[in-house]
């Protein structure tokens, strides 16, 4: 299987590869995905965790951060030995966007919070993926596979609504009533507000949770697969949670 970027992700590789040998650190691909390559690190026979690299094809440009069993320190002496300056926190910190740039369609948003969200159905599997942003910043990454029959038959409209349902899920949790959603299947929206009828048990049951949710959605149609980053990245995270 070949994914998203996955030669330039290798060349990116194979660039820092020497570099990171040269630091008297041992790399080692451990994982490819969508746009995201994770490397890992070894100092002689000591692991120091896993790098990973954030590829982004629209801008032609990767960044660093580090993953659950890399430490900061780590993380922090490393990228600096390789001349990049990373905030070792900044993997829990929110990423911070132009407002009303490309990516939002210079939509004006007039929700505090604001998300995109994408469905995928790969090899007989579904999955949602969505990113959630407060302003400009992302505040969660939602990843997750349908496993479920009607999802099966159902292909990648699984995913789109249960995407929805976990932002909404979301949303009750950090106990917000108002949020705008940008999607690229325009049932989603059809079904939620009525437009369109829906005449299965999985629609109908959307629909009803959607009526009882208590959360005020606006709702945005976008196009697929034109650049928009944040909606590749709600995608790309929809593709991660077919393949779990």
């Amino acid at each position: 299987m070949t994914y998203i970027c996955e030669e330039e992700l290798k060349s990116i590789y194979c660039d820092l590869e020497p570099k990171l040998l040269a630091l008297g650190v041992e790399p080692e691909i451990a994982l490819i995905r969508d746009y995201m390559l994770k490397i890992q690190l070894k100092d002689k026979d000591t692991p120091l965790g896993k790098l990973i690299v954030d590829y982004s094809p629209k801008r032609r440009s990767f960044n660093f951060r580090r993953d659950s069993d890399m430490s900061e320190d780590q993380f922090k002496r490393i990228t600096e030995s390789l001349g990049v300056t990373v905030n070792p926190g900044a993997k829990n910190k929110p990423k911070k966007i132009k407002p009303h740039s490309k990516e939002i369609f210079d939509h004006d948003v007039s929700t505090l919070y604001y998300a995109f969200v994408d469905g995928s159905f790969i090899d007989g599997c579904t999955g949602y993926g969505a990113v959630i942003l407060k302003e400009n910043n992302i505040v969660a990454e939602i990843s997750g596979k349908v496993d479920s029959p009607e999802a099966f038959n159902s292909r990648q409209v699984a995913g789109e609504i249960q995407a929805v349902i976990e932002v909404l899920e979301w949303c009750k949790d950090q106990e917000i009533n108002e949020i705008t959603i940008f999607y690229d299947f325009q049932n989603i929206e059809k079904w939620a507000t009525g437009k369109f009828r829906t005449n299965t048990p999985m629609t109908q049951a959307y629909k009803e949770y959607i009526d009882n949710s208590g959360v005020k959605i606006t709702w945005v149609k976008v196009e697929s697969h034109t650049g928009i980053e944040l909606n590749e990245r709600a995608d790309a995270l929809a593709k991660s949670g077919a393949r779990k």
